[in-house]
């Protein structure tokens, strides 16, 4: 008895313990996921042309600002019904008078900006609501539909990002495959005159023991040469003496 009421304890506390187990971790994924998706879309409170207002901003590291502001119209203009216009005296690309389901019934304006930062870009979006700029103290269920929308846009971005960094890669490695072409040739190449030059040097090798060949045997001639020389001088000074 002693044994089963032991081993039915020993099972009940495991089987809490897993629950408890189980129920921290599904806490924790929640948490990252929570925390990533507040990475790529930030709730801050930013200054623009009306002051300090809450607003959303994203950042985006080895990004073009020329990228992040040309990708923004086009959302915007999708998403919110949002033709952006320069406002040349803030700075601020803006559209006004605007009405969207994200927004619910309220009409709207967006005010925003593109900056370089460090090696990327920052993307600064303020939605003016008339009586208050979203912010998710005073309207957390609009917040989070625009907030998660501008994440499309956070991924959408980096994707073009990395898109033109994988084009960069790959334009890279075709000059890298050419350049090693045109070493491999240059090896090549090399190598032929190694074997040419090696030729050259063995025919020139032979030439010098022929040479030295021709060298000996001409000295030969000349000595048998130098005695004829001799003989006919002498026959040239004794021509008197000679007898017919």
């Amino acid at each position: 008895m002693f044994s089963v009421g032991l081993f039915s304890y020993t099972f009940q506390f495991l089987s809490i313990m897993t629950i408890k187990n189980t129920f921290a971790l599904v806490l924790f994924l929640v948490s990252v996921a929570t925390l990533s998706a507040q990475t790529t879309v930030m709730e801050t409170e930013r200054t623009m042309s009306f002051g300090s207002r809450p607003a959303f901003r994203l950042e985006f590291k080895n990004t073009a600002a020329s990228t992040v502001e040309s990708m923004w119209k086009d959302f915007a203009k999708k998403n919110f019904n949002a033709k952006l216009k320069k406002d040349k005296k803030s700075g601020e690309w803006v559209a006004r008078d605007l009405v969207s389901p994200m927004m619910g019934s309220t009409r709207f304006a967006i005010f925003s900006t593109v900056e370089k930062v460090n090696d990327g870009a920052a993307l600064t979006v303020w939605f003016d609501g008339g009586s208050f700029f979203l912010n998710r103290r005073d309207d957390s269920a609009h917040t989070e539909e625009v907030s998660r929308s501008l994440r499309t846009l956070y991924f959408d971005v980096r994707r073009t990002a990395i898109g033109e960094e994988l084009k960069e890669q790959q334009a890279k490695m075709v000059e890298l495959e050419k350049k090693q072409k045109n070493l491999k040739k240059d090896d090549d190449d090399l190598h032929k005159d190694i074997e040419s030059y090696k030729a050259k040097i063995q025919k020139a090798e032979e030439d010098i023991v022929k040479n030295e060949k021709d060298q000996n045997s001409n000295m030969v001639d000349q000595e048998s040469q130098r005695r004829q020389l001799e003989e006919t001088q002498r026959r040239i000074n004794n021509v008197e003496s000679e007898q017919n």
